[in-house]
């Protein structure tokens, strides 16, 4: 790569290049500069994505737990000095080929990350954060509306607020504490002592004069830290930088460094209490804080260790833990933390019931066991591979990989290392291979050094208390009448006055001229080409597969699909435990410790995933391979997902077909295990992706295959795992065998993606292993009909229209979902609906149900294959109110034709789900894609009709969308909640949910969760 910036050298933009290096194992080259008048650092990843990424980053680290930090980052997009809007952030969603935008408040720092393949939109991207970060308004309506307020609500006094609530959200979940306690245990009287998300009990003491000196204070030039990565020429950048931000601005300071926490000559204990729901047994944690995370040869050593310990089922300190039967599984907290200025090791077990102590000497026994006795080397040798996997994988999260390369360089550069040292792997990697070679007892020394010698460690509990939250409201509610008795009369009108402004603000649309100054594309730079994926058809000895050749870095990638609409109907409900124990028992001769460590030593993943859905109109129910015609389309499938590197992946499938066709199930205990974990991870879900299964619940009578998908992942599957945990295990190992039997006689199809040769290789491979079980076998017809899988829903089957109502006594807020039928498949409606959900999503949704109402989402998304168009709110304080909003919304938006005539906001809602519908992936996300779409009769035809529609879409097109909405809406309501849904769902706690089933007559079903 040409670059011709040197070490020393000055700009003309007033930088100062610190360093030139060479990054040779991201094929990129470092560039790290710094403004000499402000002291701003930059740190380019110079390379050939033309997916470019940047990303400010300040050092935030709080004081208190008031969430100030996380309530800054939140108001500081709602309005600049460039840029005058209600949300800068929405308006940049609206109409941005972003392909990530968003921002994170970490423990001690926050980061506002954006990405774009487009250079004009970056350079848009970069204009608006930067202002938003260095110039934001910060006015005291957007305080209230993003962090807390007291307002009138039945003539009582209460307190809401986006911050506020979506904080009361995750203090809902035993997990949640755990988490935060695994840290802040061990670094007492630290800034990790904190909450920087703000705890719901703190968050009313922050006043808007703190939040503005905390934001001067901290969110300045000589504070920042600016991460870039991409094509983009970095002295471009950082003209673009100069001019923009930092020639203008004043330096300020660079926030102190993070304290280092005393070392301790005793180990601690916490207990701590939090609600509880379905969870009334204790979580155990051990806590150690170890190194110091700018050391990345320490910090890779103890990755590395704690890898060997915890990678896998058969690790050894995971097996001791699962074996013990002292909890019924791993605390998520369980792990390594390096991201904070001082590492910190967890493990522990959740589901303890009066066996604490006993917890504590188990973990602290297993590891002056391995100490003693020595790790296994094939422990060792898996845990490098596994490491060295994740390395070489090309991966995206939700994002660009470069997001990964930021928050590693940001993990010492925050914290006073170079920017580079906490970001390379291969030289220290290749450092501790040697200490390993030359040692063999080196990571026994570490046991010993971090874990077993080392008194700074705490046991914390948590407990779940049956009464929490009741508690909490009481005090919450005796706060504000002692407060409302407090208040004089023109404080009390100063209140609602207030709540009025705050209201006239958020209901006063942006003025044209101030929209005018987000800058943004047009239609006329979106090309309406699809990106077509390569796509080959096989028979490999009998088996039909697909093959995509692409690049994979070294890697082959299998999707190895066997029907299971071969079984019967009540076997359904079964199938997402299935899914999960066939890839973590034994195999004849071998437990499930022995084989866990067989395939962390040979692939680099192996897991299994079910898949349903319904063929596009017109499209065949058979396929055509070399060897036949299979029936495909349509289908409902278990998908085995397997990768590994190109010269293990004869042996990978080796295992893979030991597991899918000889998995044993007669460890009954495992069994159980294996069954109470799912039922742990089902509990919970809830309160972090509560809206997931409102939606679910709500768009289960819209077609067959929602209502399957609610038996495998909605509230249906959570029933099931409570069920399941109640069976005899030796029920639960026939019906588990008899699953598997069945399954392995239905038939195969496969899916290759790699390079030309490794597919060619694999193929042989595969058919040489698979080709006996042969193309699948027809389905059962009587699978076809959703009224053969109603009876085995483990919740009533609910009539259309009729509203439900589900409490949690874990809940602090709520979840809301309303589904309307949407328009057909390929239809000119339906590329109308997709810029109308983007429409309302960044738009009313967002304007009523989170500015006003408080709730942290409110989203419209359309599902035209399954004919839904469904509404969703997240964290919601009052899901009754949110379900009217959808209807109103709907009715006031249905203006006559030409209402939405061709105009700024619809062409960036253009823009932006043009954006969606375009966004990178990787080569194995192309592949799996692909595959899905052939399954379901999605071709590139009907993609491209839909990206050509997209970008024709007119105001008469959203007009006609909205009208065809809200007359059912009103057909619904005009035949007594017995038209074509709406099914609206609620789920919220206890009273929230009492109160939204008496508006809505009808009564509410409580989740034991």
């Amino acid at each position: 790569m040409i670059q011709a910036l040197k070490k020393g050298q000055i700009l003309d933009s007033g930088f100062e290049i610190l360093e030139v290096k060479d990054l040779a194992e991201l094929e990129a080259i470092g560039i790290w500069a710094r403004h000499q008048k402000s002291g701003a650092e930059v740190f380019h990843v110079l390379n050939d994505d033309s997916e470019n990424l940047f990303g400010f980053s300040f050092a935030t680290a709080p004081d208190d737990s008031t969430g100030v930090a996380h309530i800054i980052e939140h108001s500081v997009l709602c309005g600049s000095k460039n840029y005058p809007l209600k949300d800068a952030f929405l308006v940049l969603a609206q109409g941005s080929l972003q392909t990530f935008l968003n921002a994170w408040t970490f423990p001690d720092k926050t980061v506002y990350p954006a990405s774009s393949i487009n250079e004009r939109d970056y350079f848009n991207l970069m204009g608006v954060y930067g202002d938003a970060v260095f110039r934001p308004t910060l006015s005291e309506w957007t305080f209230m509306q993003e962090g807390h307020r007291f307002e009138y609500a039945e003539d009582k006094l209460s307190i809401t607020g986006v911050v506020y609530n979506e904080m009361k959200g995750n203090y809902s979940s035993l997990d949640s504490y755990a988490g935060d306690w695994s840290i802040r245990a061990v670094l007492p009287n630290t800034a990790y002592d904190f909450d920087s998300g703000g705890d719901p009990d703190c968050i009313p003491g922050l006043s808007w004069e703190q939040f503005k000196e905390f934001h001067r204070s901290r969110y300045s030039p000589a504070n920042c830290k600016v991460f870039l990565a991409g094509n983009i020429p970095t002295e471009k950048q950082l003209t673009f930088l100069n001019d923009k931000f930092f020639s203008s601005l004043p330096a300020g300071k660079a926030a102190a460094p993070v304290s280092k926490v005393e070392a301790w000559t005793e180990p601690r204990a916490f207990t701590v209490v939090c609600p509880a729901g379905a969870e009334t047994k204790s979580t155990v944690l051990l806590s150690w804080l170890c190194g110091d995370s700018t050391d990345p040869m320490e910090t890779l050593s103890l990755g590395a260790l704690v890898e060997t310990l915890l990678g896998h089922d058969g690790s050894p300190l995971t097996r001791a833990l699962i074996d013990s039967g002292l909890g019924e599984d791993l605390s998520p907290a369980t792990g390594l933390e390096g991201e904070i200025r001082e590492s910190v090791f967890c493990a522990g077990l959740r589901g303890v019931d009066g066996k604490e102590k006993e917890t504590e000497t188990l973990i602290l026994g297993e590891l002056e066991r391995l100490a003693k006795e020595g790790i296994p080397k094939e422990e060792i040798e898996a845990a490098l591979l596994s490491m060295e996997f994740s390395h070489r994988e090309i991966r995206r999260s939700g994002g660009p990989f470069s997001l990964v390369w930021m928050r590693r360089s940001l993990r010492g550069w925050l914290h006073g290392a170079n920017p580079w040292s906490s970001l390379l792997f291969a030289p220290y990697f290749a450092e501790l291979k040697q200490k390993l070679a030359s040692d063999p007892h080196y990571f026994e020394k570490l046991i010993k050094k971090y874990f077993i010698d080392n008194p700074h460690r705490a046991c914390v509990i948590i407990k779940p208390e049956k009464d929490f939250l009741e508690k909490k409201e009481a005090a919450l509610s005796g706060m504000l009448a002692e407060k409302e008795a407090s208040l004089s009369t023109a404080e009390k009108e100063a209140i609602q006055k207030k709540s009025a402004e705050l209201l006239r603000i958020q209901e006063e649309s942006d003025s044209p001229e101030a929209l005018s100054t987000i800058p943004h594309l047009s239609r006329k730079d979106l090309s309406a080409e699809i990106e077509k994926v390569p796509r080959d058809l096989y028979t490999a000895n009998g088996t039909p597969v697909l093959a995509h050749p692409l690049f994979t870095n070294g890697i082959t990638y299998a999707d190895l699909a066997f029907p299971v609409d071969v079984l019967e109907p009540e076997d359904y409900p079964w199938l997402p435990f299935f899914s999960r124990a066939v890839v973590s028992v034994g195999l004849p001769g071998l437990d499930y410790g022995e084989v866990s460590s067989l395939l962390a030593q040979t692939v680099g993943g192996f897991h299994a995933t079910l898949q349903g859905g319904t063929s596009a109109p017109g499209a065949a129910k058979a396929a055509v391979f070399p060897s036949g015609i299979f029936d495909i389309g349509g289908r409902d499938w278990l998908v085995y997902h397997l990768k590994a590197l190109d010269e293990k992946f004869g042996s990978s499938l080796d295992l893979a077909l030991r597991l899918v066709s000889e998995a044993d199930f007669t460890d009954l205990k495992r069994i159980r295990d294996l069954a109470v974990e799912m039922k742990n991870d089902a509990d919970s879900s809830l309160a972090p992706a509560g809206h997931m299964f409102a939606s679910l619940r709500s768009s289960r009578g819209c077609s067959r295959a929602k209502l399957i998908d609610e038996i495998w992942g909605g509230l249906d599957s959570i029933l099931f795992a409570h069920r399941l945990v109640e069976m005899g295990s030796a029920e639960i190992r026939d019906r588990l065998v008899s699953i598997r039997d069945r399954l392995v006689g239905g038939g195969m199809l496969g899916n290759l993606c790699g390079s030309s040769s490794s597919i060619e290789k694999g193929l042989g491979e595969l058919g040489q292993r698979f080709g006996r079980f042969g193309a699948p076998r027809p389905r059962k017809a009587a699978n076809a009909e959703a009224s053969a899988f109603a009876p085995h829903s483990s919740l009533p089957l609910g009539l259309s229209g009729r509203p439900e109502v589900f409490s949690s006594p874990s809940l602090q807020v709520g979840f809301a979902s309303f589904t309307l039928p949407a328009a057909p498949f390929g239809s000119k409606g339906q590329a109308a609906e997709l810029v109308l959900s983007h429409l309302l999503s960044t738009g009313a949704l967002w304007e009523t149900i989170r500015m006003k109402g408080g709730a942290y989402g409110a989203f419209a998304q359309s599902d035209n294959l399954e004919g839904v168009f469904a509404f969703s709110t997240y964290r919601d304080p009052d899901p009754q109110r949110s379900l009217e909003a959808f209807s109103s919304i709907i009715k006031e938006l249905a203006t006559p034709m030409g209402a939405w005539d061709e105009n700024d906001e619809l062409e960036k809602a253009i823009i932006g789900s043009y954006s969606k519908e375009t966004r990178p992936r990787t080569s194995a996300e192309k592949s799996l894609s692909d595959f899905y779409r052939f399954l379901y009769g999605i071709e590139d035809r009907h993609r491209s009709k839909r990206l050509k529609s997209l970008v024709a879409v007119s105001g008469n097109d959203i007009s006609a969308a909205l009208e065809r909405l809200a007359a059912s809406i009103d057909s619904n309501t005009a035949t007594g909640g017995k038209g074509p849904f709406p099914h609206p769902v609620i789920i919220a706690g206890r009273t929230e949910a009492e109160k939204a089933a008496a508006q809505l007559g009808t009564g509410v079903t409580e989740l034991p969760v």
